[in-house]
């Protein structure tokens, strides 16, 4: 999307300096060029939302790599539109989970609960259905880096900066009836940390329970606790 943006951009600067001894032949690429672009690019398109369309719910291990090199494991579950839950292993005291309108963001070990709109984060872009990926800023392209079989979808908030921006990456499974794997995201948030979370043994559109999407909430929890003391 941003390429044909771009290309657009660019084509509009040759012609305005066409005066300038540039012919109309340097200025546009041809026809056949411009029609290849556009079909790559509506293909990427066709393959993220058949994928959103397809999958409905999701559940899969998961390892992320904070910054500061922190590593943490554990299991995901997803299901659209905008509900996700990490449940992290080895007695990490975190919980991230959202119920579809608010994302959570639960510290057991202070008490502490930091609340975000699921429309408002990058997240969007993973647990969204049928969003406007305009409104996101979203860029998709086949074979990042060269890499064949590998989309990525870009989004981020040009009005909200401070909200970072995610990258997803996908496999192309043509085997699969949605055409497409979740391998992985990463987030770079406004300070520029960067967090990556790759995903393995999944399991599509499994059935989750309606708990999954709730908490115990520890700040009443710490406030007790304080009293007893």
């Amino acid at each position: 999307m941003r390429k044909a943006l771009g290309f657009i951009g660019a084509a509009s600067l040759f012609i305005g300096f066409s005066w300038c001894g540039v012919t109309a032949q340097d200025a546009l690429p041809p026809l056949e060029e411009q029609m290849v672009e556009e079909h790559a690019s509506l293909k990427a398109l066709k393959l993220v939302q058949n994928y959103m369309t397809s999958v409905k719910s999701l559940k899969a291990s998961f390892v992320q790599r904070a910054p500061g090199n922190k590593l943490s494991r554990g299991t995901l579950y997803m299901e659209r539109p905008g509900r996700i839950r990490f449940d992290f292993k080895d007695d990490v005291p975190f919980l991230v989970v959202a119920d579809g309108k608010t994302i959570n963001f639960v510290d057991y070990e202070i008490g502490q609960v930091q609340k975000w709109p699921v429309k408002d984060t990058p997240m969007l872009a993973i647990i969204g259905e049928g969003f406007d990926l305009a409104s996101v800023n979203a860029h998709i392209e086949l074979a990042p880096n060269g890499i064949e079989n590998l989309l990525s979808l870009t989004a981020s908030d040009p009005e909200r900066p401070e909200m970072g921006e995610i990258t997803v990456y996908f496999e192309q499974t043509p085997v699969l009836e949605h055409s497409l794997s979740l391998l992985s995201w990463v987030v770079i948030d406004g300070t520029g940390e960067t967090t990556i979370v790759e995903l393995f043994e999944q399991d599509i559109n499994p059935p989750l329970a309606a708990k999954l999407w709730t908490f115990d909430d520890p700040r009443g929890l710490v406030k007790r606790r304080r009293t007893r003391r």
